[in-house]
């Protein structure tokens, strides 16, 4: 049998096509080597690919085996899990409401959006993740466009902050705040691009941070700056740790770090001495800071977590309750839980999620294609700061905000977004043993 006709026999049995065309060349490859060998062992060109083909066996057997490794595969273990959560948010949130009937913690149509959360997740599982990766600089740009004709056209303005798009189709608004995170597995795909590349390319990283900082910063959510910007700083410095730039890996970690330090030191430093009274007016209100030192915020949750015990209510309920104009529903959830059923149980809810988003982290960090391993890393440091500057904000030591958490927190916008970033997680998972990167792509080179 020739070598093309075994190849095209071997090919025909492997059903994935996107890991057809690699592991037929890697086979190519194989039999080309024996074929060298054979030749050296002084057979000719002809008897050498003969010999070579036979010793791989028979095609159809060989091609059989090869479709059952290299093939998607489905993470319905995983999607179980993920519904096994949020019907459990789902309950807590009701027991909460009920116990806290003052409390906005759940909405009517909250059924209904995780239905089309899981119908998103499922879907983006479904999508081949190497195209962001292949169009990540153009989709980045575009969603930039979109976003902010949307918000002077669509945007609506709540509390004097524009953090709303309300799409006249349905009526459907979108939280701005929350859209923003689906810019991370995008800037993620960016870094990988410039993978091979120097301090240049590190600079260009660091650029193309400003379509979502540039949002965020427009709708005037502090929080949310902070949170996007360091989950950038997160996936830039996983790429330098990864040593995929040709550069130094501490020096260029310590300038990242280091720099931003350093910059925000000097921007508050400037406020404090040489800003405008009611800039430093502000920044003390936002910390809610009083003569003592100590915020409002931080005093409440002292007089909470005093009055709570390890299991079940204790006084702390009465201070809840108490504070429910200040400490509003959905925002404040674990300090609610906390306050309702016991500090045990809420760590044993704030450990379960880090738990599962770890397990997520470490999944990313495993994956050989390397495409995969910094989109996953990316939206798997997306839920830990988010789910860090949640538990922050209910311990005090983060002003009051609105901030999301995946599982405990509803909203549309939420569930799509988290259901997005997870079912490019799952989508990841799918196709690990299918090479999606070739490892001689051209790389990025603007």
């Amino acid at each position: 049998m020739k070598k093309e006709e075994y190849l095209r026999i071997l090919a025909e049995q492997i059903r994935c096509k996107q890991a057809r065309a690699q592991v037929t060349q890697e086979i190519r490859s194989h039999i080309e080597e024996q074929e060298e060998f054979y030749i050296s062992e002084g057979l000719n060109k002809e008897e050498a690919q003969a010999e070579a083909v036979r010793q791989m066996g028979d095609p159809v057997e060989a091609g059989a085996a090869l479709d059952l490794v290299h093939r998607p595969r489905m993470a319905w273990g995983w999607i179980a899990l993920i519904g096994g959560l949020y019907g459990a948010g789902y309950i807590l949130l009701n027991l909460l409401q009920s116990n806290f009937s003052k409390g906005n913690f759940i909405a009517g149509d909250h059924v209904k959006w995780m239905l089309i959360g899981f119908a998103v997740l499922i879907g983006v599982c479904y999508l081949d993740y190497s195209r962001i990766g292949r169009w990540a600089r153009e989709i980045t740009v575009a969603a930039f466009i979109v976003v902010f004709v949307g918000m002077f056209i669509f945007g609506q303005q709540i509390n004097g902050a524009l953090g709303w798009i309300t799409l006249p189709i349905l009526s459907l608004s979108l939280n701005i705040r929350l859209c923003i995170f689906l810019f991370v597995p995008l800037y993620a795909a960016i870094v990988y691009r410039y993978h091979g590349q120097g301090y240049l390319a590190v600079g260009k990283s660091l650029l193309w941070m400003l379509p979502g900082l540039c949002i965020a910063l427009r709708v005037t959510s502090v929080l949310t700056v902070l949170m996007l910007f360091l989950i950038y700083l997160l996936i830039l410095s996983f790429a330098v740790v990864k040593e995929w730039f040709k550069v130094s890996r501490a020096k260029t970690l310590l300038s990242l770090w280091g720099g931003t330090v350093l910059l925000s030191g000097i921007g508050y430093l400037k406020l404090f001495l040489f800003g405008p009274e009611y800039q430093r007016m502000r920044v003390a209100n936002m910390l809610q800071l009083e003569s003592g030192g100590e915020s409002y915020q931080l005093r409440l949750l002292k007089g909470i977590l005093e009055g709570c015990r390890w299991i079940g209510s204790g006084e702390g309920k009465m201070v809840v309750k108490s504070a429910d104009r200040i400490m509003e529903g959905m925002d404040y959830g674990l300090m609610y839980i906390t306050a309702c059923y016991g500090i045990l149980v809420s760590v044993l809810v704030i450990g379960m999620l880090t738990a599962l988003f770890i397990c997520f982290m470490g999944m990313s960090v495993g994956q050989r294609n390397r495409l995969g391993s910094i989109i996953g890393f990316g939206c798997t440091a997306a839920f830990l700061v988010q789910l860090l500057f949640y538990v922050m904000m209910n311990t005090g030591i983060l002003p009051s905000s609105s901030v999301y958490c995946p599982f405990l927190t509803y909203g549309g916008t939420g569930v799509l977004v988290t259901n997005t970033l997870i079912g490019l997680l799952l989508s990841i998972y799918r196709y690990q043993d299918v090479l999606l990167e070739s490892e001689t792509e051209s790389i990025c080179v603007y």
